[in-house]
């Protein structure tokens, strides 16, 4: 007499195995993707503070011209009207020869974008006035 295997309802331990795998290679890509995309967000916010602190030092060159017939650079960054984003932090110099600045996130290490315009020493990775260059 042949005897009759019957099935219980549920998951065999092999099937268990295969999902469980394929849950975590999923995960893995999740979180590749999403580390990513974290990234280039903080580095935009980077370049959007340095393109308020453009905007804002062409404002400050204007106004000390208009007040004292010879305009002058920001040197420091609470002498704009500029409000940095959450974790961006910017260094900056300015004088009458020109001014930069270069901007960090706390969130994304080795990361830096600077930019300068005229004849001061740009901070790196800045290499062509009025642009914008990260590394």
């Amino acid at each position: 007499m042949r005897a009759t295997c019957r099935r219980d309802s549920g998951f065999t331990l092999v099937e268990m195995l295969v999902v469980l795998t394929m849950i975590s290679i999923l995960s893995v890509i999740a979180t590749v993707t999403l580390g990513d995309s974290a990234r280039k967000a903080y580095k935009a916010s980077m370049l959007s503070d340095l393109r308020n602190v453009q905007t804002a030092q062409e404002a400050y060159v204007e106004q000390t011209f208009t007040e004292t017939g010879t305009g002058t650079y920001a040197s420091e960054i609470t002498v704009l009207s500029v409000t940095l984003s959450n974790g961006v932090a910017m260094q900056m110099r300015g004088d009458s020869d020109g001014w930069s600045a270069r901007a960090t996130h706390q969130r994304v290490s080795g990361v830096r974008c600077a930019i300068f315009r005229g004849t001061i020493a740009a901070f790196p990775p800045a290499t062509a006035e009025g642009r914008i260059d990260c590394d």
